[in-house]
């Protein structure tokens, strides 16, 4: 059985380079930049309350998934607060099918207690299975982004 919960920078830091390096290798769009987190900036981020992450971890408590979001009131619409996905995975071994739509379902709940009027997903075109996983969810697309290497 797997757990979802909500954990601090501090709890996941010192055993998330393994799972980060298996999501870089699968996810990178450009994998000669290689991965290099600016642990501070997350930090700061946690100290404003502007970022949560929600885990998923086996019985015996290894971490093999997680969920990033960043928070802010949208400057645009300026009486509203957005979060937006900073990062997500869950390791290949422990994608069943119901474990995604339990994260997405855990972090609806969550972010609604704290306010949250808009849950924004990237989902990477290459990597459709979390775009599916969301539209179970009644989530729909609303932009497309584009991206190109300049050096």
């Amino acid at each position: 059985m797997l757990k979802i919960q909500i954990e601090t920078l501090a709890d996941v830091r010192g055993e998330c380079d393994e799972i980060l390096a298996s999501h870089w290798r699968e996810i990178a769009v450009w994998p000669d930049i290689p991965l290099d987190p600016d642990w501070t900036a997350y930090e700061n981020l946690e100290k404003l309350k502007m970022l949560v992450i929600y885990t998923v971890r086996t019985e015996e408590g290894k971490l093999v998934g997680y969920a990033v979001f960043l928070i802010r009131k949208n400057i645009h619409y300026k009486g509203h607060s957005w979060a937006a996905n900073d990062i997500m995975f869950v390791h290949p071994d422990y994608r069943d099918g119901r474990i995604g739509r339990n994260l997405v379902r855990f972090w609806e709940q969550d972010l609604q207690a704290r306010g949250i009027h808009v849950v924004h997903v990237n989902v990477k075109v290459a990597h459709p299975a979390l775009g599916f996983v969301l539209r179970l969810e009644k989530y729909t697309t609303v932009e497309h982004g584009l991206e190109k290497r300049l050096n």
